[in-house]
């Protein structure tokens, strides 16, 4: 296969090959590249990182096939999470993002976790006041919560799910930091629900 791209990431293969019939159903031919199968036994474990691909002139069509939601971060904004999310390793790191009213994230408010906690975060009252103060002054609202996963992959924990943030933002998750390569992923949760929202980092 030439140049390709990934439309999403599954924790579960399940879920890929149901995405992969879906597109197959609507002529889009696709992919899926398994990051780590659990060594020896390959397919024995349910639960790795999954890619979903296509070429890439197929990208939007998977996009609206597959009906994913997209969210377009500014590379300053997505650094500002990686680079929080590093600093503060071996804790969880943790803040809110600011979005135009337009509704494209424009300002990453880093804060502290008053847990200082390696699997769950909280955000201080008096900091999570100054950051929406912050960004009213700029014209911007508070519209995301960023946390990290220091060592567990870029997906919503128990934690997360029950956390009580506002089920209208998105929930970004930086991880894992102790990997080479750490993902930012964005989520909305709702009543338990989980629903993954496609990042796309802008140059």
């Amino acid at each position: 296969m030439g140049a390709e791209s990934t439309v999403t990431v599954y924790d579960v293969r399940s879920d890929g090959e149901i995405a992969k019939a879906r597109l197959a159903a609507d002529g889009i031919e696709a992919w899926l590249s398994i990051d780590d199968e659990g060594g020896l036994n390959p397919g024995f474990f349910a639960r790795y990182g999954v890619r979903l691909i296509v070429r890439p002139e197929d990208l939007d069509d998977a996009y609206v096939s597959l009906g994913i939601e997209r969210v377009s971060v500014p590379s300053q904004v997505a650094d500002a999470m990686f680079k929080h999310s590093g600093w503060a390793f071996p804790e969880e790191a943790c803040g809110l993002v600011a979005f135009d009213d337009r509704g494209a994230p424009k300002l990453t408010v880093c804060l502290t976790n008053s847990e200082h906690n390696s699997d769950r975060f909280t955000i201080a009252p008096a900091e999570h006041f100054g950051a929406m103060r912050l960004s009213e002054a700029h014209g911007l609202t508070i519209g995301a919560v960023f946390h990290s996963h220091p060592r567990s992959d870029a997906y919503p924990s128990s934690e997360d799910i029950s956390g009580g943030a506002d089920p209208e933002w998105l929930h970004f998750i930086v991880g894992p930091v102790a990997g080479a390569k750490p993902l930012l992923r964005a989520f909305r949760i709702e009543g338990g629900d989980v629903t993954e929202v496609k990042v796309t980092v802008l140059p």
